[in-house]
């Protein structure tokens, strides 16, 4: 998995087009990414992969679970696209990691 600093900041998509990025995790300890979608929101879709793979090998004995995030074009539109990684429970508490992605839909073809 990618440090933080090797995430992109900015995605170009088409409408129906989609990106995974892996994201470094710390599940061990508690925390999990969470995202927030400014501006244009309609203009993307987040989804969420958390945990190993089904049938894979086991995990090495305190390995972090990967987190992927997809992010789906859906309509034309610029969106800001901000991933935290925290503990659910330490509301209000800043997050451990942070990180920002602009993203640009365009129209289909």
């Amino acid at each position: 998995m990618a440090p933080v600093d090797e995430l992109p900041a900015s995605l170009d998509l088409r409408v129906g087009e989609e990106r995974r990025i892996p994201l470094p995790g710390l599940a061990t300890a508690g925390y999990r990414w969470q995202d927030t979608v400014d501006g244009q929101a309609g203009a993307v879709e987040v989804g969420w992969e958390r945990g190993f793979p089904e049938g894979g090998a086991p995990p090495a004995a305190g390995a972090n679970a990967p987190e992927t995030v997809t992010v789906r074009g859906v309509q034309p539109g610029d969106a800001t696209l901000r991933l935290a990684l925290r503990r659910p429970w330490q509301a209000g508490a800043p997050p451990e990691r942070e990180h920002t992605i602009a993203v640009h839909v365009a129209a289909g073809e």
